[in-house]
């Protein structure tokens, strides 16, 4: 049984989506089979950062509802022969999945994939919700800003009160001169 990460943050623009495929990428390299996941219903990019984004038939919502088998909504990422991805439906909300469908989804990705990696989108409504039902690991994604911070800390708090394992912190933007000056968080 694989393991599901779900890369998160409360706050929008702070490489979430960059971080999903790169981790996802680099363990694909390594010989891991992964599935990406874009949650990030209504405002998908993670196929346009993996350059997919003209090969998708069906998406989450689609395998949600039953209009197709999981395996149909996969995508195989050409360069990479054990990365895959299932992408984010374009034209609905949030709301068109429940946080159940989605931890079924993932349970089932589970089954065949090493790596689960979960893109969630930001804030903590619905998306939020809807992103870490399936997860077992976090990973935090925030920049050194005040209010990228105080988010991340609100996300990590919200994920430790839904009982996925202690989250890990990823912090992008970092300029070490502006750090050793005083001039950056």
């Amino acid at each position: 049984m694989g393991e599901a990460i779900v890369v998160t943050s409360g706050k929008g623009g702070v490489g979430k989506t960059t971080t999903s495929a790169n981790i996802g990428t680099a363990l694909a390299l390594l010989g891991k089979k992964v599935c990406l996941v874009d949650t990030d219903i209504g405002l998908r990019n993670l196929d346009v950062v993996m350059g997919l984004e003209n090969r998708i038939i069906y998406d989450l919502c689609d395998v949600a509802e039953g209009r197709c088998r999981l395996n149909q909504a996969l995508i195989k990422d050409k360069r990479f022969d054990e990365l895959y991805m299932l992408p984010a439906a374009q034209t609905k909300d949030k709301n068109a999945v429940s946080p159940d469908q989605v931890k079924d989804i993932v349970l089932e990705l589970k089954k065949e994939f090493e790596y689960v990696i979960i893109d969630c989108p930001a804030g903590i409504e619905q998306g939020f919700k809807n992103a870490i039902a399936g997860a077992d690991k976090a990973i935090v994604v925030t920049t050194p800003e005040n209010a990228a911070v105080r988010d991340a800390d609100r996300i990590i708090g919200l994920l430790e009160s839904s009982h996925v394992e202690s989250p890990k912190l990823v912090v992008n933007r970092i300029r070490p001169n502006m750090v050793k000056s005083g001039d950056m968080l």
